[in-house]
């Protein structure tokens, strides 16, 4: 038959049910007075001729049941009956069904949570065409010990120049500005970017053009930028007729050329500027990161090579400058995540597994003791001819149909889940607000709601055929279940408590990990400290306009009783970036040591709570490191680190000696007139850095405050912007924080990671107690008249109490075994996440040991008493 009529056929069997069955109870009632009228005609009586016409047809009910059973989609309608079964049964134990459905619930709940998160991070695509032809290339120094930097512009020019790899390649470097004139002041993202950084990408703009060379060329003389589609929404309306409008960046005029499409949150947000050819680039300023776009059908080896006599060439030309130079290259599927985060959302993902494998065997469990208290039911079904298929399908399908109910809670469960972790506003984990449940994610759950409902269907529908027809119809729902299957059970229970041991341990590790990263020295004091950010731009330190307003600020807030000291930084605490120079003494021959410089104001120290380890702060007469040209030389001075200065130094006293600077092609001498205190710049789990300290002046850029209060930091909110407004109202106050909520921040990722493994490991081991506790309190209640028949025969109560919890705590002792085996093997997979703790931390195992032996001990005690008070009497009438 052509598909066609099939088709046409399972449809009307499927969406025209009652009309099928009307045209079915029609045509035999045609055909059956066609018979009664053909022996009529043969000479019977009316009477008789219906009656041999009935008789001859087999009953109309019968054949229809054999027409259902051709018609096609008969299947979907033995396994509606089917359903309707498993429905009734659940029903009929709404106690078995809440249970399972809540476990369930709580397990697939967090896996699809997890997944979300995962999803978007790891394996949602960058909206890029050809995104795998995509890379970022990064400058390597091995000969100043640096695998990985930014590129120099003039090395960018020179790779994009000479390069036979790729097609396009671009650079960008991300700078904040000042947005005046569309309200309020405001900071704002504006990158600066090469002519084919959008190329390179594969994005054109909806509106508008791209940047062109002559766009390169004409740099900061030919003031043009491109905007965001978020930035366009929400600042313009989406005004069509955005092109050649003015924006006002840092006190200068932009005309706008451009609206990109909607995309990625980092594109869609920011604005983007040419940042102009400059011929006399320094070679030693690494500000730019580089992305290039393959030609088809070059591969990266190809190009490794490529750039490799690109670099060669380099080193010849600028032996200075680009000594040791080289290339390498990180694929686009590793830009939204690093490394870090990719092993901690793996982390993730497997402890939710193993939450819902455990989530499996629990309803395994259940399902097997309802199995045996249904025998009588099964046997009577198969004794009236149900086959062995259809009766592993019954069982499968009641499974199934927990599970599915358990999938539908667990949405509702994840949903409320994503909305709180996404309210936290969690940095450090990418596309977090992304996270939802979209499509991917509601096939995820289906798939996980088919595969647990077969897992945990899988050894009742096994178990149900293979009972025996004549016991179970003799013993019916008082039979004692068997041997093997009261170890199939306690297997069940032993696979629950080893997957919770796992989760625990993980569990402990993460959050001793996290004690310990909040315990660590940290150099400075964070305690009522406020910290915001004053972007000014670098016109106000050409016309000295920062330097005299940083001078009036900080002279107004010492008039505030609230304030006990404040001061200034180029780069946020903890959460700012790294910028580097070389450091070292005049006449040293060993490998110089790459430090982080820090232009900071003299009351920044007691600001943070930095100490003085020897020599002196800054005072007002120290002048800035880098001396412009049009200002006659003077004294320099520097404070270092504490660490820097003995890496340096060794065993002298670096008070008052001379090292060597240089950034860039810039270079001198300076006098060291103080140590300080070491601190975790880059954030509590790094090592405290190499820092050396710069005194601001006319030509350095100090826009991160810190100012610490007597009382909560917050309170002086109102106080700074009114300041602030009042001293310049075109410079924006933004990321106004206090210092604990930075560094909390700062470490939410950890938090989030050991918070997460810890509820895992805590739903664990409530369903690894629920196990044990309802495979004894079965096999008691199943065992009543034995145990009966022991009180009779003298067996005192305490006996009894010990039988049960034997019996409970052989699987559980057997599980906590595996399991520390497991978290041995296992728990190797977290020591990156780890900060001041072993992986093999041998106090995290004995204590989840003891808590997950305490926890069974507990739910062995219970149905114990219970089997204490049997009496002897009503136990043996049982039987």
């Amino acid at each position: 038959m052509p598909l066609w009529p099939k088709l046409n056929s399972l449809w009307r069997s499927l969406m025209e049910r009652q009309k099928v069955e009307d045209d079915l109870t029609n045509e035999i009632r045609s055909y059956c007075e066609l018979l009664e009228q053909q022996k009529i005609r043969e000479g019977v009586d009316p009477v008789t001729a219906r009656r041999e016409a009935s008789i001859e047809l087999g009953g109309a009910e019968k054949l229809k049941e054999e027409v259902r059973n051709v018609r096609r989609g008969a299947a979907f309608d033995v396994l509606g009956a089917e359903l309707r079964q498993s429905l009734r049964g659940l029903r009929r134990n709404p106690s078995l069904a809440v249970l399972g459905t809540t476990m369930l619930s709580l397990g697939m709940g967090a896996s699809i949570v997890v997944f979300s998160i995962f999803q978007s991070a790891l394996l949602k695509p960058l909206p890029f065409r050809d995104s795998n032809r995509l890379l970022a290339i990064w400058e390597t120094r091995l000969d100043r010990g640096i695998d990985q930097a930014s590129f120099s512009e003039a090395n960018f020019w020179d790779v994009r120049s000479y390069n036979h790899s790729f097609s396009e390649v671009g650079a960008y470097h991300y700078d904040e500005a000042n947005l005046t004139g569309l309200g309020p002041a405001e900071k704002v993202v504006a990158c600066e970017v090469s002519a084919g950084f959008l190329r390179t990408l594969g994005v054109s703009p909806i509106l508008g053009r791209d940047f062109s060379y002559d766009d390169d060329r004409g740099g900061f003389r030919n003031p043009v930028v491109i905007i965001g589609n978020k930035f366009w929404k929400t600042r313009f309306g989406s005004d069509p007729n955005i092109l050649g409008k003015a924006l006002r960046l840092n006190d200068k005029a932009y005309v706008v050329i451009g609206v990109l499409p909607p995309g990625e949150p980092w594109i869609d947000d920011q604005l983007y500027m040419p940042f102009g050819y400059r011929p006399d680039a320094d070679r030693d300023s690494w500000e730019f990161q580089v992305i290039g776009r393959l030609k088809p059908g070059t591969t990266q080896e190809a190009a490794q090579v490529d750039l490799a006599q690109i670099a060669g060439s380099l080193a010849q030309s600028f032996p200075e400058q680009d000594k040791g130079i080289g290339f390498f290259f990180t694929p686009s599927s590793t830009w939204v995540a690093s490394q870090t985060t990719r092993r901690a959302l793996w982390v993730l993902l497997g402890a939710v597994t193993f939450l819902l494998l455990i989530a499996c065997l629990n309803i395994a469990n259940l399902l097997l003791a309802r199995g045996t208290a249904r025998m009588r039911e099964i046997a009577v079904r198969t004794a009236l001819g149900a086959s062995r298929a259809r009766l592993i399908r019954f069982v499968m399908m009641e499974s199934l149909l927990l599970n599915g109910f358990g999938a539908a809670a667990g949405l509702f469960v994840a949903y409320v889940g994503i909305g709180v972790i996404q309210s936290l506003e969690i940095r450090g984990i990418p596309r977090l607000a992304d996270a939802g449940l979209n499509p991917w994610v509601l096939a995820f759950a289906v798939f996980i709601a088919l595969v647990t409902g077969i897992l945990s269907g899988l050894a009742p529908a096994l178990q149900a055929p293979a009972s025996g027809i004549a016991a179970a119809l003799r013993d019916g729902d008082r039979q004692t279940s068997s041997r093997g299957q009261g170890r199939l059970r306690n297997i069940l229970v032993t696979g629950e408590v080893a997957l919770s041991f796992l989760l625990l341990v993980g569990g402990g590790l993460l959050i001793r990990s996290f004690k310990e990263l909040m315990t660590v020295d940290r150099g400075f004091h964070t305690e009522n400290r406020l910290v915001f950010t004053v972007n000014m731009p670098g016109s106000y330190w050409e016309r000295v306009v920062g330097k005299q307003f940083l001078d009036r600020f900080f002279e107004r807030l010492k008039a505030n009783p609230q304030v006990l000291a404040s001061g200034a930084v180029n780069q946020r605490p903890v959460e700012g970036g790294d910028p580097g120079m070389g450091i070292d003494t005049p006449q040293s021959s060993a490998k110089p040591p790459w430090a982080g410089w820090r232009v900071v104001t003299p009351g920044y120290f007691a600001a943070v709570g930095l100490p003085l380890v020897r020599g002196r702060l800054f005072g007002e007469n120290d002048k800035p490191v880098w001396i412009p040209k049009d200002v006659p030389p003077y004294p320099r001075r520097v404070i270092i680190s504490d660490r820097l200065a003995k890496q340096i130094f060794k065993n002298e006293d670096p008070i008052g000696k001379q090292v060597l600077l240089w950034k860039g092609q810039s270079s001198g001498l300076a006098e060291v007139v103080g140590i300080v205190g070491d601190s975790r710049e880059r954030g509590l789990a790094e090592n405290p850095t190499l820092t050396v300290y710069l005194p601001y002046g006319t030509n350095a850029l100090t826009s991160e405050f810190v100012v610490h209060t007597r009382d909560n930091p917050l309170a002086l909110v109102p106080t700074i912007r009114s300041l602030v407004g009042e001293l310049d109202p075109n410079l924006p106050i933004s990321n106004m924080r206090s210092f604990d909520q930075i560094v909390y921040r700062s470490v939410a990722p950890q938090r989030l990671n050991a918070v997460l493994l810890s509820i895992f490991g805590v739903l664990a081991l409530l369903l690894a107690t629920t196990g044990i506790y309802g495979v004894l309190s079965y096999s008691i209640t199943r065992r009543t008249p034995e145990i009966g028949l022991r009180v009779a025969l003298g067996a005192t109560r305490s006996n009894i109490l010990g039988m049960t919890i034997r019996q409970g705590l052989r699987p559980a002792l057997i599980g906590a075994l595996l399991g520390a085996i497991g978290a041995f093997w296992l728990s190797r997979y977290l020591a990156t996440l780890l900060f001041g703790v072993k992986p093999f931390d041998a106090l995290t195992y004995l204590a989840v040991a003891a808590l997950l032996l305490a926890t069974a001990a507990l739910a062995c005690y219970i149905p114990g008493r219970r089997a204490m008070q049997t009496d002897p009497a009503t136990a043996l009438r049982i039987e």
